[in-house]
C-alpha cells in the first residue's frame, strides 16, 4: 500500500503568529509520517519544500520529492509519484501533512485493504483532505485538480464509486488554525512533537474556559456557528451532555467554487450587517454557555479578505495585531464577551467536536 503525505505549503520559520504556526504544522507532519513509516504496511513518499520535513523523513525510511523552487502543480506532482511508485492495481492514499494528526495507520491500513477496485474513499463529502483510491492508475483519468479538497469530488467525477471512512477521530480531523492544534494536542492519540509545539501557547486559557462549561453536567447551551457538520454535532451534543444551538451554512464553500464564483451568503453575516458585533455576541451571550465559531463564513459573506496572519490574530483574540477594521471588531466583541468563545475554521465545528468526548 502506497501513502503519499503532501506536506508542503507551510511558510517559512519566523517570530510570531505564523511561526508558530508553521513549528505546530511541521511537527504534526512528522508525526504523521512517522506513524505510517513505523507500520511496516505503508510505502510512504513525503512530498513538500521544507528542507526539514523531508530530511525527517529520509530518516524515517521514506522515499522523497523535493518540491521547492518550483511551481507546485499539485495533481501533477500527485500523478508523478504514482507512476514512479504504485504497483498496478495498488491503492494509495494521499493525505495533507496536518490533514491526520490523530491518525492510526493501522486503521488506515485496516480500511485500504477493504477498498475494491473502482472505488475512492474519502473522509468528507465536500472537502476531503485525506483520499483513497484503487488502483492507483485512476488518478491519471484526473485532468484538473489543484487540491486534496477538490480530489475525491475529481476521482467521482472521473467514474468511480465514492465510500466513506469510518467515523473515527483519526479520520476525521485536520490542523487549519491555531485552535486546532491545541485541540488535537489534548488527545493522547497525538503525536509529540505536535503536543511539544503548542504546549506554551496562551490558547489552552479559553479552551480550559470551554472544557469547564461541558463539564458541568447541566446540559449547558452550547453554539454552534458556521460549517458545522450535522453528525458531528449530533454526537457532540449527545456526548457531552448539552444541548445545542446551532446554525450551519455554506458547507463545501471551497470545493463547490462559491467563494470564487462571490456565492458565499451567511445569515451570521447578515445579521451582523445589521447589528455589528457587538450586538451580536450580547445576544449569544444571553443564549449559551459558550460558543464554537467557525468564522470563515462570516467573514466570506462580510467581503473580509486578510492574510492567514490577521485571521489567526482575530482567532486568538490578539487585536492589536488586526488592521482590517471589521476582523478588528469581530476580535474585541469575542474577547469581552462574558462566555467563551472559541474561534478559527471548519474543524473547530466539524471533526474537532470529537475531541471533546473522552477526554
Amino acid at each position: 500500500m502506497l501513502a503519499v503525505v503532501m506536506a508542503g505549503g507551510y511558510g517559512r520559520a519566523g517570530a510570531g503568529i505564523l511561526g508558530a504556526m508553521h513549528g505546530a504544522r511541521r511537527s504534526a507532519a512528522v508525526d504523521v509520517v512517522e506513524k505510517l513509516a513505523r507500520d511496516g504496511r505503508w510505502r510512504t513518499v513525503v512530498v513538500s519544500d521544507d528542507r526539514g520535513i523531508l530530511e525527517q523523513g529520509r530518516e524515517l525510511g521514506c522515499s522523497v520529492r523535493d518540491t521547492a523552487g518550483a511551481d507546485f502543480d499539485w495533481l501533477g506532482t500527485l500523478q508523478e509519484v504514482v507512476r514512479a511508485e504504485a504497483e498496478p492495481g495498488e491503492a494509495v492514499v494521499v493525505l495533507g501533512g496536518c490533514a491526520a494528526p490523530l491518525l492510526d495507520a493501522g486503521e488506515l491500513a485496516a480500511v485500504t485493504l477493504q477498498a475494491a477496485d473502482g472505488e475512492v474513499w474519502q473522509n468528507n463529502r465536500l472537502s476531503p483532505d485525506l483520499v483513497l483510491w484503487k488502483p492507483a492508475e485512476r488518478v491519471f483519468r484526473v485532468e484538473v485538480c489543484r487540491n486534496d479538497n477538490e480530489f475525491g469530488y475529481a476521482l467521482e467525477r472521473a467514474g468511480m464509486a465514492v465510500r466513506y471512512f469510518p467515523g473515527l477521530l483519526g479520520f476525521g480531523f485536520d490542523l487549519d488554525t491555531p485552535v486546532d492544534c491545541v485541540l488535537a494536542a489534548m488527545r493522547a492519540e497525538c503525536g509529540p512533537r505536535l503536543v511539544k509545539a503548542v504546549s506554551g501557547w496562551e490558547l489552552w486559557r479559553r479552551v480550559e474556559a470551554v472544557r469547564a462549561v461541558l463539564d458541568r453536567g447541566e446540559y449547558a447551551d452550547v453554539a454552534l456557528l458556521g460549517r458545522v457538520h450535522p453528525v458531528e454535532a449530533e454526537r457532540f451534543g449527545q456526548g457531552c451532555k448539552v444541548r445545542l444551538r446551532v446554525y450551519s451554512e455554506e458547507r463545501g464553500m471551497k470545493a463547490l467554487g462559491r467563494i470564487e464564483r462571490g456565492e458565499v451568503r451567511s445569515l451570521v453575516g447578515a445579521m451582523v450587517e445589521a447589528v455589528g458585533w457587538k450586538r451580536f455576541f450580547a445576544v449569544l451571550e444571553e443564549q449559551a454557555g459558550c460558543v464554537l465559531f467557525d468564522t470563515r463564513v462570516a467573514l466570506e459573506h462580510l467581503g473580509v479578505h486578510v492574510s492567514e496572519r490577521e485571521r489567526f490574530a482575530a482567532d486568538l483574540g490578539m487585536v492589536e495585531e488586526i488592521q482590517h477594521p471589521v476582523l478588528r471588531e469581530l476580535a474585541e466583541a469575542a474577547a469581552s464577551c462574558r462566555i467563551p468563545v472559541l474561534m478559527g475554521g471548519q474543524s473547530l465545528v466539524g471533526g474537532g467536536l470529537r475531541i471533546w468526548l473522552d477526554v
